[in-house]
């Protein structure tokens, strides 16, 4: 019995034991979790407890504006209103019907999206809508007031990029993508531009209430830097409109693009390709880009559709001013004849002969002339003027092979000008060991090289300033949301490359080949001294079904005032499609309507020689109801002569009527004081004519005439009249027949 009484002792002595043991080993157990959760994971679950209590409201940072460079904003941030919904704190499907009905009405949303979007009880945040407007925001705050769904239905204010000139510069300004800058400025300084976003974290406690302030944190948010660029609104429109007007004209098949710039600096103040697109809906192909998708016959949807849409897309936004390569032609020549003139290698009373041709060593046949028939016997500055190959090529083997790649080198043509824009093009040019004596002679002529309208007005800008290479660009200053100023733009040149004697020297023999009888005559603005030369080059990448070229480039490059240059320009037209695609016709005539807006808005008085002075346009005053005597007075103040018609001692009627613009040279107004006309006359088509003959031929008639494009129209050969504004229509004398005129006699 002892014995069984100690068994039994023993055996409970162990289950114990045991059960201590087992307990402990649980309590170990319990210990490590503890101390895994309240050590080793503290950080990991303390956030997890913080999510479950905290609300996080994200506090968007504004993006910088971009200005103009007299504080025009030109990329800017407008609010908009996101409405949204949560699903999870709708009561019922009746409730969710009635939130459906509201908002596709209010914000023109689909009723069955907003139906499903509210039923999803899943979610506490669903967008309905991301970009409604201050009224609709108002609407939605209505009803939900009305029905009593503040719980329910939420309004939340962001903010949108907005470019208050659509289209204005959009090349160059760029646009954004959902996050970032994709294009132009917008992505060149995104990193300035983008702010830091902030954050406002509240608490709630386990019935949903608002912990006390002191559970709150708020971090603000810092807005973007703000850009200062050098672009000028008005000059940016002037030229947009000239490269809406040539690219009409010469239905260029690979648009047009121009640029305008501060020689001495290098500011640009102006860049645009034509057409052009929408910097509010960059997705949108503006309409000649949608016409040529369109005329692929490509379904919609399909793959093949999508393709080309894209490849439209990417076209339509390609910055042509610095991404687009092509052969600069003739506006070359100011380059070599500059290079000649430094190195000695020729003098400007030097006389050259051209027969149209010069036979170059190493070329099979003779390399032609533009004018075929050659230019003859001409000096220095009528070779430049006339642009005459054979001279070039003269100088350039003068120059020789070493020192012309050294001064090409030096201009900036084998690199690029590290203009502040994304997508900027190197040129395609020979390497100094493959240039051969070929090469050299082309190269004289701006051929069998490409470069970009930006690099190209670069170049020719240094002649304009006296001789120094600049780098372009366009932001001067960059400043933080509180106003400092982070980055200043400060202007160096890269190079003295030209003598101020030699560019000053090129300069007039431009200026007198624009004023006189030279090539780039279209480029003339009445009362200023404008440099400019025009070239023409073959498109080589595009053949004919025999290999040949046929299509062209036509540019023009221009700076002024000549004598002190404070603006130079570009205009380059790729592949006009009208019957004449040399650079005089379809580059110069826009460059000159350019500056004749530019040049007074930029504050230079025009100073008339007697010449123009008699051709210049006057506006004809109101003298109805005035004296005759005191009507004649301020007529013949104007410069133009009066007619009286009648015997009376009061002007009764008038033509032109007030506002018409009529020459000096010619012009007249037919004052009436009874009840007489001056009878009617069909007006003759002139279009085509010499413009001398032309106006003559009006003026015999009893018309006036109004002058567009060339004002100074006998130069040389004289204008011709292109365009007329009316004709075979009878008309009373003294009316206004508007013609417009070009020189069509040069070929560069």
């Amino acid at each position: 019995m002892d014995g069984e009484a100690e068994i039994s002792k023993h055996r409970l002595k162990i289950r114990y034991t045991a059960l201590m043991l087992f307990f402990s080993l649980i309590f170990a157990v319990l210990c490590v979790r503890l101390f895994v959760l309240a050590v080793l994971k503290h950080e990991e679950y303390k956030k997890k407890a913080e999510d479950n209590i905290q609300s996080e409201t994200p506090l968007k940072a504004e993006r910088g504006i971009i200005y103009d460079r007299n504080m025009v904003p030109i990329a800017t941030n407008v609010t908009t209103w996101r409405v949204f919904l949560s699903p999870r704190d709708i009561k019922s499907d009746e409730e969710a019907e009635v939130i459906a009905r509201g908002l596709s009405d209010i914000l023109g949303v689909n009723y069955e999206t907003v139906l499903s979007g509210a039923k999803n009880n899943v979610t506490r945040d669903r967008t309905i809508k991301k970009k409604a407007s201050a009224e609709e925001k108002d609407r939605v705050i209505a009803f939900v007031l009305e029905n009593d769904l503040s719980h329910a239905v939420h309004t939340e204010a962001d903010t949108e990029r907005y470019y208050p000139y659509g289209s204005l510069a959009a090349h160059t300004v760029g646009f954004m993508g959902t996050d970032n800058g994709l294009l132009g400025l917008e992505a060149y300084y995104d990193s300035y531009l983008t702010g830091t976003d902030g954050v406002y974290i509240t608490s709630k406690n386990a019935a949903g209430e608002t912990l006390p302030d002191s559970y709150e944190t708020y971090i603000e948010a810092i807005d973007g830097c703000s850009l200062i660029t050098t672009l000028d609104i008005t000059l940016q429109s002037l030229l947009e409109a000239q490269l809406e007007a040539t690219y009409i004209d010469s239905k260029a098949q690979n648009r047009v693009t121009g640029i305008v710039m501060d020689p001495e600096t290098g500011a640009v103040l102006a860049m645009a390709t034509y057409p052009s697109f929408d910097l509010n809906e960059p997705y949108v192909l503006d309409r000649y880009s949608a016409e040529k998708l369109a005329g692929l016959g490509l379904a919609q949807g399909s793959s093949e559709y999508r393709a080309a849409y894209n490849e439209a897309l990417y076209q339509m936004w390609n910055n042509k001013a610095v991404s687009t390569l092509y052969e600069p032609g003739s506006t070359f020549k100011i380059i070599t004849t500059s290079v000649a003139l430094e190195l000695g290698v020729s003098k400007t009373t030097e006389m050259f002969h051209c027969s149209g041709a010069l036979k170059v060593e190493g070329y099979g046949s003779p390399i032609r002339c533009h004018k075929r028939q050659g230019h003859g016997s001409l000096n220095f500055a009528e070779a430049l003027q006339k642009s005459c190959n054979p001279t070039m090529m003269t100088l350039a083997a003068r120059i020789g092979n070493t020192k012309f790649m050294e001064y090409f080198i030096d201009f900036g043509y084998t690199g690029k000008t590290g203009i502040d824009l994304p997508g900027e093009a190197l040129g395609i040019f020979h390497q100094p060991e493959n240039f051969n004596t070929v090469e050299l002679a082309v190269y004289s002529f701006g051929q069998t090289f490409k470069t970009t309208a930006i690099q190209q007005l670069t170049a020719i800008s240094s002649v304009a300033n006296g001789g120094s290479t600049v780098t372009p660009y366009l932001v001067s200053e960059i400043k933080d949301s509180a106003g400092a100023t982070v980055y200043s733009k400060t202007v160096q040149t890269k190079k003295k490359v030209l003598s101020e004697e030699v560019c000053s020297t090129i300069s007039e023999i431009l200026e007198q080949g624009v004023s006189g009888d030279g090539g780039a005559k279209n480029a003339g603005v009445a009362g200023y001294k404008i440099a400019a030369k025009t070239g023409t080059s073959q498109v080589r990448d595009i053949r004919d079904e025999f290999g040949n070229s046929y299509l062209y480039v036509g540019s023009c490059v221009a700076y002024a005032p000549s004598d002190d240059p404070a603006i130079s320009v570009i205009i380059v037209v790729d592949q006009p499609q009208s019957n004449i695609y040399y650079g005089s016709t379809v580059a110069a005539p826009y460059v000159s309507e350019f500056l004749k807006g530019a040049l007074p808005y930029l504050g230079f008085e025009a100073q008339y020689t007697e010449e123009e002075e008699g051709k210049r346009s006057v506006e004809v005053g109101n003298y109805v109801d005035m004296s005759v005597s005191d009507a004649v007075k301020e007529i013949r103040a104007l410069g133009i002569s009066a007619e009286v018609v009648g015997s009376g001692d009061k002007v009764m009627s008038q033509m032109p009527a007030l506002g018409m613009k009529i020459t000096k040279e010619n012009g007249r107004v037919i004052l009436y004081t009874g009840g007489e006309t001056g009878g009617t006359v069909k007006v003759p088509d002139v279009t085509g004519m010499n413009a001398t003959d032309a106006v003559n031929k009006l003026v015999n008639l009893g018309f006036n005439v109004s002058l567009a494009g060339v004002s100074d129209y006998s130069r040389g050969v004289g204008a011709t009249v292109i365009e007329q504004s009316i004709k075979d229509t009878e008309l009373e004398k003294g009316s206004v027949i508007t013609l417009t005129l070009r020189y069509l006699d040069g070929t560069e």
